[in-house]
């Protein structure tokens, strides 16, 4: 059945819809998520390592989960097939994962063995990237080397967005913006069903967004961030595959949609690898927590959180705008291009932070040197009474 058919031509309207009811079903199960977590104490302490100094209500993720879920099933049962509905399993799995990790804290061990076995079924149905278009010389991959590809990029994405939440609105606002532009991509290739996925998550994200915003009011926990990386990676793929859509922008350009997809998916990715290499480097476990990430980097410079992350969205747009001027360029130049903007645009706030170090010792040398002369002049003085 054709979207237009069914909709009679009013597609505008009904993806407006859809993002407005996910948006309002999460924002009415937000309130009551806070109350019950405050209620029997499922909130995140503060300590050392976090960024929050009184304990905030978790579980923020079954809200906007709720919102999508249920614009999901409709969708499903109207337009979907077989694979639409393993989806929909994969994210149950998924999201009863991150209820068990937020309230017992499962083992990262048994955690990731089940994101690679999900990865795995789902990648049998479908959900694989079967080429790169060219990318560093790479076109149709192997079966084999499909499925290891996808449960990378699955199980890769799931985790790097985990990790970047750490500030409010950090993740929820990365995955909103991607959403949308995705699911206009999506969109535009004619997949109706997943462009609407795309804008319904959308919907759901900004529900959840208004409650974790700086100050947030409640985290999304490992129940929102794993299903947030998770669809990431699920639109992204479903794009791949599809290829470049019959547009102007991108005809007769096959590795201009991969281009573009890995400017929208760069920023977490890149965070991720450049984290776990610092730590490598150091000779520690590159899945020891600590404070590098870039969002800790811009909070060391002085930034607070809505000024993170306002900085951290604009950069994400950038990355994604330079991947759409790039995509008539050769693939391989223009991804390792899209990878050295964000070493830049990264860096740039080490650089800055390193600066802010310097300029502090020098300002701690000289209140030093002060204060050690003024008590050589006060030492002077009882020598000289001393004297008489």
């Amino acid at each position: 059945m054709e979207f237009t058919d069914f909709f009679s031509g009013s597609q505008t309207l009904s993806l407006a819809l859809s993002f407005l009811a996910a948006t309002l079903i999460t924002a009415l199960c937000i309130p009551q998520i806070i109350r019950l977590s405050r209620k029997y104490k499922l909130v995140d302490n503060p300590d050392q390592r976090k960024m929050h100094k009184v304990p905030i209500p978790t579980l923020g993720g079954i809200g906007f989960f709720t919102g999508f879920i249920v614009l999901s099933l409709f969708w499903m049962i109207v337009l979907g097939n077989l694979s639409d509905f393993v989806l929909f399993i994969a994210l149950l799995v998924l999201f009863v994962t991150g209820i068990f990790d937020d309230l017992t804290d499962m083992r990262a061990l048994v955690k990731f063995g089940i994101q690679i076995v999900v990865a795995l079924i789902i990648s049998y149905f479908g959900f694989r990237v079967e080429s790169l278009f060219g990318i560093f010389g790479i076109y149709e991959m192997p079966v084999w080397a499909q499925y290891a590809f996808s449960v990378l990029l699955i199980t890769g994405l799931t985790n790097a967005f985990n990790l970047i939440d750490g500030i409010d609105g950090l993740a929820g606002g990365l995955a909103f913006i991607n959403s949308l532009i995705m699911g206009a991509i999506l969109l535009l290739q004619g997949n109706v069903i997943y462009g609407i996925l795309a804008i319904s998550f959308a919907g759901a994200l900004f529900g959840f967004l208004i409650f974790n915003f700086n100050p947030a009011k409640i985290f999304m926990g490992d129940t929102g961030s794993l299903i947030v990386g998770f669809l990431m990676a699920i639109f992204g793929i479903v794009i791949l595959k599809a290829g470049a859509p019959l547009h102007p922008w991108f005809q007769d350009h096959t590795s201009a949609i991969t281009i573009v997809v890995v400017g929208i998916l760069l920023l977490p990715v890149y965070d991720t690898l450049r984290v776990f290499a610092e730590r490598i480097l150091k000779k520690s476990s590159p899945f020891k927590p600590d404070k590098t990430h870039v969002h800790h980097l811009l909070i060391e410079t002085g930034a607070n959180h809505k000024k993170a992350v306002f900085i951290l969205y604009t950069t994400n747009i950038l990355i994604i705008v330079a991947a759409f001027l790039l995509r008539k360029s050769d693939p391989s130049f223009s991804v390792l291009m899209l990878f050295i903007l964000a070493a830049i645009l990264s860096e740039s706030i080490n650089i800055k932070r390193w600066f802010m170090e310097i300029a502090r010792g020098k300002q701690a040398m000289v209140e030093t040197t002060k204060i050690t002369s003024e008590n050589r002049f006060l030492e002077d003085i009882l020598d000289e009474s001393d004297s008489k």
